[in-house]
């Protein structure tokens, strides 16, 4: 791994900026930039960009554009003493492997700000015009993306280095929607026993880019447990309802608490064991240490009325969720999808949310539009949040082709090409500024977002050298 590479990384973890805070490196990559002589900004969202001018005799080449994201998910091991505002991630080297001390690592995605940091500041580098984009919040909502001006995306191409998976490249992006099913509620002195349906062990995952492996989803598990109840004759009142984490991960865990006449409590235990049953044999693959009980608890005051139980269960269990349309293009890609990832169960309100993606408008719409009939049917309101554009594919893309014809000759062997199923900024990147044409290349990182995050030094190197490779390129233009 090149030295200023790694030199740059340790520098930014030295530095706090987990998603929400980046501020202090906002500023400390501006002062950066302006103590080596480059024109630099800052704009009101934190994002900095900074323009290096081209080699000589590279004037007239087109702008590239580098960019990356410096916030990152910071969590920990149980029980170490870590605080995220304060402290810096330690690093440990083992080989060609870096890792941290019981912290993510943040090369999500401190790696790419590490190598573009490295080029900005390399004068044997050829390029033409030359900017680099360091944006904030890309891993809680994009905001930094979706504050950044089209001004500052006046290039001709854009290589984001926010990819994972060193030997690809990304094409293409499904933008996303969040929606919110809201119910009024009413509530009832809760009546009969209580029951704990509790679902756990799910194997869970990334709505988006694990969406097509029919894993289980424990929240739509717990409101089959409803709606099958109320099926049997049962009269079913909810008296809680939990589970999910995020609306952008597959929920592995839920419980509903269940309130019934105590004369149907062997009936309700029967059905909840037929549920189980149903449950482990369609997902015997995918979910094999799933636990599922039926266990009786202590008696809430309240519980949600009878037939605003049944309404959430159904319009829940109605709600297409999974893969909703594959692409007509690309073989075996998601093109659309949905995952029911968190509830809301409140004295003022109860509901639940729906994440969307897609890289189709026209399907896009057609499942707002079916979640609006479905939300008018059951009386819910329905509200729409965070839409995020996709990013097309680009089929004359010589941006692809030079990253595909550097990687060949350089290393060997074909760089392959991978759409992904998940959203990117490049989604915001394209819509405001079409002309662009853009690819996502990275080194190789594992285990993302855990304590057990690693950074593959090598494959940085080699990233580093096929970057470089594909600007001088350009700058031959």
């Amino acid at each position: 791994m090149k030295d200023t590479v790694l030199e740059n990384f340790l520098s930014l973890c030295a530095i706090p900026h987990k998603s929400g805070h980046e501020e202090a490196l906002s500023r400390w990559l501006y002062r950066w930039a302006l103590d080596r002589g480059l024109a630099a900004w800052r704009d009101e969202a934190g994002n900095v960009i900074i323009d290096k001018a081209a080699s000589p005799g590279c004037e007239n080449a087109p702008r590239a554009i580098l960019q990356a994201h410096m916030d990152m998910v910071t969590v920990w091991e149980e029980g170490l003493d870590f605080d995220p505002l304060r402290d810096p991630v330690q690093t440990v080297r083992e080989g060609n492997i870096l890792r941290a001390q019981g912290t993510s690592l943040g090369a999500d995605d401190g790696a790419g700000v590490a190598l573009a940091m490295s080029i900005l500041e390399d004068t044997d580098a050829v390029h033409g015009p030359l900017r680099a984009i360091f944006t904030v919040d890309e891993e809680v909502g994009m905001t930094g993306a979706g504050a950044l001006e089209s001004r500052y995306l006046d290039g001709k191409y854009l290589l984001n280095l926010d990819w994972e998976e060193f030997g690809s490249v990304c094409c293409s992006s499904a933008g996303s929607e969040l929606f919110s099913f809201r119910f009024a509620p009413r509530w009832v002195p809760a009546t009969g026993s209580a029951w704990c349906f509790s679902v756990r062990g799910l194997a869970g995952g990334h709505s988006g880019t694990m969406i097509h492996l029919g894993r289980g989803n424990a929240l739509g598990l717990a409101a089959r447990m409803v709606l099958a109840a109320g099926e049997a004759g049962i009269p079913v009142s909810l008296g809680a309802l939990e589970g999910g984490v995020a609306h952008n991960a597959i929920p592995s865990a839920a419980r509903a608490v269940l309130l019934a006449p105590e004369e149907d409590a062997g009936r309700l235990a029967r059905l909840a064991e037929e549920v189980r049953a149903r449950f482990l044999e369609e997902h015997a693959v995918t979910d094999p240490q799933a636990e599922i009980t039926l266990e009786r608890v202590s008696r809430p005051e309240t519980a949600l009325a009878l037939e605003d139980t049944r309404a959430l269960a159904e319009c829940m269990c109605a709600a297409p969720v999974g893969v909703y349309t594959y692409s007509p293009v690309i073989p075996g890609l998601v093109e659309s999808s949905a995952n029911l990832g968190t509830v809301v169960f409140g004295p003022a309100e109860v509901g639940f949310d729906l994440f969307q993606r897609s890289s189709s408008a026209q399907a896009t719409q057609a499942m707002r539009d079916a979640y609006q009939r479905l939300a008018d049917h059951w009386g819910a309101r329905l509200s729409s949040h965070n839409a995020m554009p996709h990013w097309p594919v680009r089929k004359d893309s010589r941006l692809l082709s030079l990253c595909l014809a550097a990687y060949s000759r350089l290393f060997g062997e074909e760089m392959a090409v991978k759409p992904v199923h998940a959203g990117l900024e490049c989604g915001s990147f394209a819509s405001k500024a079409p002309q662009l044409d853009i690819v996502s290349i990275g080194p190789q990182v594992a285990d993302i977002h855990s304590p057990r995050e690693s950074l593959d030094l090598e494959s940085v190197d080699r990233l580093h050298r096929l970057v470089l490779a594909v600007l001088e390129e350009i700058a031959r233009e």
